[in-house]
């Protein structure tokens, strides 16, 4: 496996193209290889392309921090866990065969020390003797963070005897069961649900991350704040000191500790390689990285161990390391010996290279062709099935397999960018060639066609003190916490509502389901008095005028049902080859979503379909397949762009993706002059031009479609709802597609409601990162910081603030602390020839920097732009949020979104909460939990149409629309819909959640919530199996409530309105308008005198004098069971 040149070497010549094949086979000689390069590598490629040599060989990874401390940044939880998980794996792990991978900036700064004897690490093991203080003294003292619920490495909880925690070394959260002293049982959990997976029998805790504020930790940082004089963060050096971490506190991990250890302390037992040159590239990092600290440059520099600097780097190393040289440098000098060399191919001349191939072939020279996609194997093996060549495929590169084989020629899935020599020693010499030199640009690489259609999950929102709420019967209240009532020696818990004059209302929790949040508004709403009929009244007139609404929904969702709508049915060979030239890979979101439009525009009903995807995630290429199946027909389309910018954009993205078909696709806006427009017009009307791609200036009552097939509204929150209405009236029976990445609530309610179809696409492109937000108090320094490292790696940024006043002062900031900086400035008042040639300068990279208010959010898409910055981010919606970050992040590099804010303490909860959501999110494709969150602060949005907005206001946000979700079914189904109304049940025993159960007082009341609104039995039973499994055994009081539940789910069915206990029994009040099988309720009291007696009223007494509760309650629900036969 060892050629002979690296057993007698250190300096060698290579490729980039062939690194990994470097290290693995140094690997094979020296077992433990450090390796630092003097850029930022693809580490997840490194490690697939390694794992394609020697699967044994384990990868790791030493990130650097992703912020600059003493800055108002704190590194992300992704950065600080894979560092401390590295640093587990150099200090307690011993493999044989392991590349650690890094950056030689990161070896700048130095991390803390540990020893395998200092108590980092804990060991829980089943059945050992471990008491639970000394986890929880183990975790405290770790840094791990205390939550309600564990999602993270670095938290735990407790919830009274299960323990979940996340150790940042292992994969998955483990919840604990203790038996007194002993770990009685460890089971992994999924952060998703909270539920148990699967029981293990070991995990292994170490510390939370490198940044620790322990005793010894926090003396030293208040030593040094004080000796550096550091302004303007005394509010952290005040909680700090009292062991108080608010967030951004990690900015200070650099005076955090006496002593730090440099990583190569941790590397006895590895070979080093560096890249040739790598003193001056790391010269250049600590230049940079120590010119950033300003006032603390002379610190750091003199007295500070903090910084590794250059000559301590090379007494570290000493003479004991490898040297590589990529750039082909050292070519002539004899101390460098080639590994690899390049094959002299063409880029842009496959035929002449396809001869160099065939060429090689014929000299029986080794060959690996490689392929990274599914497109690239099959034309390799067409090519040498074309040719009669002898072929093997292979999995793992294994040299001495393949110098036995009689063939020559090997096929193999590995990706590299370039064609090489590789020298294995004197005689063999091994030609790896690359896809991309043979055949032209195809990046299908293969995909698991997944195709289901997604659930929506629906969230219950936290309730607030004094937040607004409707109770079905009595009307909008506030609020007013969960109280504990001693009613005939019974503690009961209720919701309490607080009412006009101060009237009070207890809710038993086993009756939530009657009230309903009124909705986030900062709005004065007025108070219902309870005992008057205003409420219902009220109630009465919103329903009239729901039913109206309802009847206008129905009709339009009907009609277009009704009507018959074009099938379209594509040419075959046509559409394959459009599908084939598509470059990436499509995912299997896409494919689903492809193939469910597939599926509707040859169904013959008109489709109206949402297709909700997070930005970036490939909406367009499906609206593209769309469009080409709708021409191709012999339909024309119509795109529909809420700004000039993305019209300017979609032509030019149209007419590149369909420049091998003879389609016509123009455009149609407020720039083209009138005697253009009408030569548009009438080719439109001749059915001329086959896309038409336009803003408002396609709702023109003068333009008249030929044969009008699809019409498509990107960025569809942008629009109103008569805008859209508009648009399909002018042919009812057309197919619709909306595209959205976060679709306004009103059409996510539509969606749900099942008025129009849905597509979610949450899988994101291969390579996608995702973008880095931090949330940040405004300083100059730190603004000017970011910019110039995004203009350092070449990249453009945007800066958007919410109105235009603000972007003057925008821009005198930035021409203070970056006079040389090219920007450019739009907005809304400007001209449009203005507008497009800022665009068209930044579009061009004239220049680095675009200032702009909110305009830039409709689906602008430059991919160079890796930076957004957004200041006063409090002031725009969460959607407008998330389109905003979105505009970055486009490719495979890491982006990142700034979002500033002046004061903190100035900004109302709810947009804290809006930030907070946005600055959280740690997974691609979140767009419809955004829709969702946004559903929760601002509304449903308008259904049909201005008159709703009142009526919400009315009756508040989820009564509205659960009455027209009930209005609607009622309709829909023609059969009256029964009152909502709810058993009230009084066992006479005590029911509530502990406080010591479950502390949480807003996760208590979602859990009252939530089951007070099941309505069948089997899923009560599997709710209290899940509150076992999360939280422990289930106390008496509130296992009670679910047999009140159960109970009340038995009452409702045999209409029986009200239970009531007393000394001797039960009375049992039906409803007497709707009481079932009366003629059999009576023949069971003849038949059972003893136990059941007929009272006035429409009552039925039944006796049961049994002493335990649980009898009581069985024999009850044995009577109630029989009733129900």
């Amino acid at each position: 496996m060892i050629p002979e040149l690296l057993k007698n070497h250190l300096n060698f010549n290579l490729i980039n193209a062939s690194l990994e094949l470097f290290l693995v086979i140094a690997t094979s000689k020296y077992k433990k290889i450090a390796y630092f390069s003097n850029e930022e590598l693809d580490i997840e490629l490194l490690k697939k392309n390694i794992s394609r040599i020697n699967s044994s060989v384990k990868v790791i990874e030493f990130p650097d921090f992703d912020c600059d401390f003493l800055s108002n940044l704190s590194p992300t939880s992704e950065i600080k866990t894979s560092r401390i998980r590295t640093l587990y794996d150099l200090i307690f792990k011993d493999e044989q065969d392991i590349i650690l991978i890094c950056c030689i900036k990161t070896l700048l700064t130095k991390t803390i020390k540990i020893n395998k004897n200092n108590n980092s690490l804990l060991r829980l093991t089943i059945n050992k003797d471990i008491k639970y203080e000394d986890i929880i003294n183990f975790l405290e003292s770790s840094g791990y963070e205390r939550l309600d619920f564990v999602h993270n490495p670095g938290e735990y909880s407790v919830r009274g005897e299960i323990l979940d925690i996340f150790s940042p070394i292992e994969d998955h959260p483990i919840r604990i069961i203790f038996d007194f002293d002993k770990i009685y049982k460890i089971n992994l959990f999924s952060v998703d649900n909270q539920l148990s997976k699967k029981k293990i029998n070991e995990y292994n805790l170490f510390l939370s991350s490198e940044i620790q504020f322990n005793k010894e930790n926090i003396e030293c940082f208040r030593e040094k704040f004080r000796k550096l004089s550091i302004k303007d963060k005394d509010d952290y050096y005040k909680s700090i000191s009292e062991k108080n971490i608010l967030t951004g506190s990690e900015q200070f991990f650099p005076i955090l500790n006496r002593q730090y250890n440099s990583l190569l302390e941790y590397l006895s037992k590895f070979k080093l390689v560096f890249d040739l040159d790598f003193e001056f590239y790391f010269t250049n990092y600590y230049n940079q990285k120590i010119d950033i600290l300003d006032d603390f440059k002379n610190y750091f520099e003199e007295e500070s161990d903090y910084f590794l600097k250059v000559d301590d780097l090379k007494k570290i190393i000493e003479d004991n390391y490898l040297l590589i040289d990529q750039k082909q440098l050292t070519k002539e000098k004899n101390e460098f010996v080639e590994f690899s060399s390049n094959i002299e191919l063409k880029k842009h001349d496959k035929q002449t290279n396809k001869k160099l191939l065939f060429n090689l072939i014929k000299q029986k020279e080794i060959l690996l062709l490689c392929f990274f996609s599914q497109g690239g194997k099959k034309k390799y093996y067409n090519y040498l099935k074309s040719h009669n060549i002898p072929f093997v495929e292979i999995n793992l590169i294994n040299f001495d397999n393949i110098l036995k084989y009689s063939s020559k020629v090997f096929v193999l899935e590995y990706e590299i960018k370039n064609s090489f020599y590789l020298i294995y020693n004197n005689l063999v010499k091994l030609c790896f060639i690359s896809e991309e030199d043979i055949f032209e640009k195809s990046l299908k690489k293969s995909v698991k066609k997944n195709i289901k259609e997604e659930n929506l999950i629906e969230e219950y929102s936290t309730l607030k003190i004094g937040d607004y709420i409707v109770h079905n019967d009595h009307g909008v209240g506030k609020y007013n916490g969960l109280k504990v009532k001693d009613l005939n020696n019974v503690l009961l818990e209720f919701i309490e509502i607080i009412y006009f004059g101060g009237d009070k209302l207890l809710i038993p929790v086993e009756n939530l389901e009657l009230i309903s949040r009124y909705g986030h508004s900062d709005i004065s709403v007025n108070l219902d008095k309870l005992g008057l009929q205003n409420w219902q009244q009220r109630k009465s007139i919103v329903k009239k005028r729901i039913k109206d609404i309802a009847k206008i929904l129905i009709k339009t969702a009907a009609e277009r049902k009704l009507k018959k709508g074009d099938i379209l049915i594509p040419q075959t060979y046509e559409y394959e080859k459009f599908s084939s030239e598509f470059e990436f890979t499509e995912t299997s979101d896409q494919l689903k979503s492809i193939n469910q439009i597939e599926n509707d525009l040859s169904s013959g009903q008109p489709m109206d379909r949402l297709l909700c995807g997070d930005v970036g995630f490939g909406k367009t290429e499906i609206a593209m397949r769309a469009a080409f199946l709708t021409i191709s027909a012999g339909y024309q389309v119509a795109l529909l762009c809420p700004k000039l910018l993305l019209v300017n954009q979609h032509e030019r993205n149209f007419k590149k993706r369909f420049i091998n078909f003879e389609y016509i696709i123009e455009r149609i806006s407020r720039k083209e002059s009138d005697n253009q427009k009408k030569l548009i017009k009438e080719r439109i009307k001749n059915g001329k031009i086959d896309i038409i791609i336009g803003t408002h200036a396609i709702f023109s009552s003068d333009i008249i479609f030929n044969k009008l097939g699809l019409i498509i509204i990107d960025e569809e929150q942008s629009f109103g709802v008569e805008q859209k209405e508009k648009l399909k009236k002018i042919k009812p029976n057309c197919h619709v597609l909306t595209l959205s990445a976060t679709p306004i609530p009103r059409t996510l309610q539509s969606s749900i409601f099942q008025l129009k179809n849905i597509s979610l696409i949450k899988t994101p492109p291969l390579s996608r990162l995702n973008i880095k937000t931090y949330l940040m108090r405004f300083e100059k320094k730190q603004i000017k910081q970011i910019i110039e490292k995004e203009i350092e790696r070449n990249g453009q940024i945007f800066y958007v603030a919410p109105r235009i006043s603000d972007l003057e002062k925008i821009k005198k900031n930035l021409v203070s602390i970056i006079p040389n900086l090219v920007f450019d400035i739009i907005h809304g008042k400007l001209s449009t020839k203005e507008i497009e040639s800022s665009y068209e300068r930044f579009f061009k990279r004239k220049s680095n920097l675009l200032i702009s208010t909110a305009m830039i959010e409709s689906g602008l898409d430059v991919s160079n732009v890796n930076t957004i910055i957004i200041e006063k981010p409090n002031l725009f919606g969460l959607s407008q949020l998330y389109q905003l970050r979105g505009r970055v992040g486009r490719s495979s590099r890491q982006a990142y979104a700034y979002l500033i804010v002046d004061d903190f303490r100035k900004i109302k909860e709810d947009s804290l909460r809006k930030l907070q959501i946005i600055s959280k999110i740690k997974s691609l494709g979140s767009g419809l939990s955004i829709a969702s969150n946004d559903l929760d602060l601002r509304g449903g949005g308008n259904i049909v149409g201005e008159e709703q907005s009142g009526h919400i206001k009315e009756v508040g946000i989820e009564l509205y629309y659960k009455m027209l979700k009930e209005t609607v079914d009622e309709i829909k189904s023609t059969k009256p819909l029964e009152d909502d109304w709810s058993p009230l049940i009084r066992l006479g025993f005590p029911v509530s959640i502990p406080e010591e159960y479950i502390k949480d007082i807003d996760v208590r009341l979602n859990l009252y919530r939530k089951i007070s609104n099941i309505d069948n039995i089997n899923d009560l039973n599997d709710m209290l199996a899940n509150l076992s499994d999360r939280f422990g055994k289930v106390p008496i009081s509130f296992k009670n409530l679910f047999h009140i539940l159960e109970i009340k789910i038995m009452a409702k069915k045999a209409n029986i309105n009200k239970i009531d206990y007393s000394n001797k029994g039960f009375v049992l009040e039906f409803k007497t308008d709707k009481m079932k099988k009366i003629e059999d309720i009576i023949k069971l009291v003849e038949k059972n005198p003893k136990l059941l007696r007929l009272l006035p009223n429409s009552k039925l007494f039944y006796y049961n004098e049994k002493v335990e509760d649980i009898q009581r309650v069985n024999g009850l629900k044995n009577l109630l069971s029989i009733i129900l036969k």
